[in-house]
């Protein structure tokens, strides 16, 4: 919702309060201001109308996730009401940061709650995947908390400057897979879910490294602590 992590006009996507607090490495950070830009002017009439309904940013994000619990209980038999609540959690997860920016009320505790809004459909649709459409519920579970790992320790590694490779984003693609699952009735994601789980231990592992040459680095730059002066005795 409006997760890049740090908004403000001078954070990643604009939508919340924060400094570098975000899950984009350094290259796509320009791409994705661009993008920012773009999706505040497609978005600025629903944004006007919003703030002159008093409608705030959290309670977007509310509807968001609302809408992708919507999503998530609905059967095989009725896939389309899903694609509508995937639909919805996502615009909604566009709508919150400039509605945040437009009302002049962007904060770093708004940032969190989009980033928590806008990783809970990880958590919620492999849990869906088991139970509507059979898949294997150890690469569903394997999928979303490795995910949630490698993002979270990103997000960490923004924080301290720490500069990552590029890697893969999976999230989307496996949203479609979860909608297509539900429109042709057959699981279409466990083998995704399963290389993916993998792909997330290999990025997470590489990171942990990076994070703990930064730390070490920093501490070796770092003054030793230096003895106690002793107190000097004066001789009669």
């Amino acid at each position: 919702m409006w997760p890049a992590v740090g908004r403000t006009d001078g954070g990643i996507d604009g939508k919340r309060a924060g400094n570098a607090m975000d899950y984009f490495n350094f290259e796509e950070r320009a791409s994705q201001r661009d993008f920012a830009g773009m999706r505040d002017r497609i978005f600025s009439p629903v944004v006007g109308l919003l703030a002159r309904l008093r409608v705030t940013p959290n309670q977007v994000s509310a509807a968001g996730v609302g809408f992708l619990v919507l999503a998530g209980l609905t059967p095989p038999s009725l896939a389309w009401l899903a694609f509508v609540g995937m639909a919805l959690y996502v615009l909604c997860d566009g709508l919150d940061g400039p509605l945040a920016r437009r009302t002049g009320t962007p904060h770093p505790g708004g940032l969190l709650v989009d980033i928590v809004a806008d990783q809970l459909g990880v958590i919620v649709l492999p849990a869906a995947a088991v139970y509507h459409i059979g898949a294997w519920g150890p690469a569903m579970v394997l999928f979303a908390a490795t995910y949630v790992a490698f993002i979270g320790l990103v997000i960490y590694a923004n924080e301290l400057g720490v500069k990552l490779r590029r890697f893969v984003r999976s999230k989307y693609v496996f949203y479609l897979l979860y909608l297509a699952s539900l429109h042709f009735n057959r699981d279409l994601v466990t083998l995704f879910c399963a290389a993916f789980a993998l792909y997330h231990c290999v990025e997470t592992f590489a990171t942990l490294r990076r994070i703990y040459s930064f730390h070490a680095a920093r501490q070796a730059a770092s003054p030793q602590d230096a003895p106690p002066p002793q107190k000097r005795r004066d001789t009669p």
